[in-house]
């Protein structure tokens, strides 16, 4: 005989017998939904909040880190991991992936591919200051609207003129990331 109960996060019935995890805090979730919900907001059930991964002790991860630059490698491998999560839930459901995921996944492979240690991504410009350097370098709304439209599918008659206007604001993006030290905010 198979019990069922109901899936905290999408509320439908989860059977006990078949694509379903039971947390160490004893809430029952369908592996689909819990797989997402890790994706997104980490390793905490999500119905308690109770923490579903060891935590080091900072004590230990003190003696660890000892000799190490101060705050290189804290947190780098959870948030490729749940980086990694978030895509690959992403493409089970087909939804697309968040442009901040995708930056920081393409700078990520950029340096796994030369064998070059990954940028501190903290030290990386904000959205803010790339919007700044591209008004001052003249790229008004129309260019942006342009570089989105390029992935609509209605608008393939004028796909080459659009392609040019995405690739010119890309490069400028491109210059303007690797140009940026934090002492240029």
């Amino acid at each position: 005989m198979s019990s069922t109960c109901d899936c905290p996060i999408c509320m439908e019935p989860v059977e006990a017998s078949k694509n379903c995890v039971t947390t160490e805090c004893g809430h029952t979730f369908h592996s689909n939904c819990l797989m997402t919900s890790v994706a997104h907001n980490g390793f905490r059930c999500p119905y308690c909040r109770t923490d579903m991964a060891q935590v080091p002790n900072e004590e230990e991860e003190e003696d660890e880190d000892e000799g190490e630059g101060e705050g290189e490698g804290e947190g780098e491998d959870d948030e490729y991991a749940l980086r990694g999560f978030r895509f690959f839930m992403n493409n089970i459901n087909s939804e697309e992936h968040s442009d901040e995921d995708i930056i920081e996944e393409d700078v990520y492979l950029q340096y796994q591919e030369n064998d070059e240690p990954e940028p501190n991504l903290e030290h990386l410009p904000t959205c803010e200051f790339i919007t700044r350097k591209l008004v001052e370098q003249g790229v008004t709304m129309e260019n942006i609207v342009k570089t989105l439209l390029v992935h609509h599918e209605q608008y393939d008659l004028q796909n080459e003129q659009l392609e040019r206007a995405e690739d010119e604001l890309f490069g400028k993006m491109c210059i303007i990331i690797s140009n940026f030290t934090p002492s240029n905010v």
